[in-house]
């Protein structure tokens, strides 16, 4: 798994966004629906990352009170795209103490699903969307990769492993996942990827035609590995 733990049966998984918001003092103007969105977004994909779909939702609201229908909103906003039902939503808002900037936390608690073993090293792995950080993610949301398309290849299990490329880069998650290995790929394979806006997909090589008609934009396949 990549940053999820092992709760009794449960997968948890689970993400963060400070001072990005709609508060004067923020470091970065957002909706507050979009930065939940965007945490979501984030602690559901590792949710597909461990083979599991999330049952419950705990959100941590930083912002106060007036908040929180929006980050609920947002949350909302990433299971209309995949086409689930949006789980119980429980939690916490800061009331007490206003807080100069925005804060939240969303953890999700999934049941792992019965899926087809496979070999990570029998893979085709490819690279979907561009590293994006800050306000480049809202100036080119195009080029994020989208939760849809991923979503329908992992059900149909086009895509065997779905492994998000956040702050470290990409080439920080290709030796997570094959140890001393380096990735040989157009993109910058340092850069942060901020809210996982690039993706590792392992793809199962008899499928790879269908993956492509699914992944219309910035999907490239990783061209070759080398030990370093």
């Amino acid at each position: 798994m990549r940053n999820a733990v092992n709760v009794g049966e449960l997968i948890a998984t689970t993400d963060n966004a400070a001072a990005i918001g709609e508060k004067p003092q923020d470091i970065v103007f957002a909706p507050d629906k979009l930065t939940a969105y965007l945490t979501a977004r984030v602690t559901f994909l590792e949710q597909l990352a461990a083979g599991a779909i999330p049952m419950h939702i705990i959100l941590a609201n930083f912002s106060g009170d007036a908040s929180w229908t929006r980050y609920v909103a947002g949350i909302g906003q990433v299971f209309e795209e995949v086409g689930l039902l949006c789980p119980p939503i429980d939690g916490s808002s800061e009331s007490n103490m206003p807080t100069l900037q925005s804060g939240l936390s969303i953890t999700m608690l999934g049941e792992i699903q019965q899926r087809l073993p496979f070999d990570r090293d029998n893979l085709s792995w490819y690279t979907y969307g561009l590293p994006l950080v800050g306000k480049e993610v809202l100036e080119q949301p195009e080029d994020v990769a989208q939760l849809q398309p991923i979503f329908r290849a992992w059900r149909e299990e086009i895509v065997q492993q779905v492994w998000p490329v956040g702050s470290q880069g990409l080439q920080a998650e290709f030796s997570r996942l094959f140890g001393h290995h380096q990735v040989k790929s157009s993109l910058n394979i340092e850069k942060s990827a901020g809210p996982c806006a690039v993706m590792l997909l392992g793809i199962n090589p008899e499928k790879e035609q269908l993956a492509q008609k699914l992944f219309t934009r910035n999907f490239e396949k990783c061209q070759s590995l080398k030990q370093f």
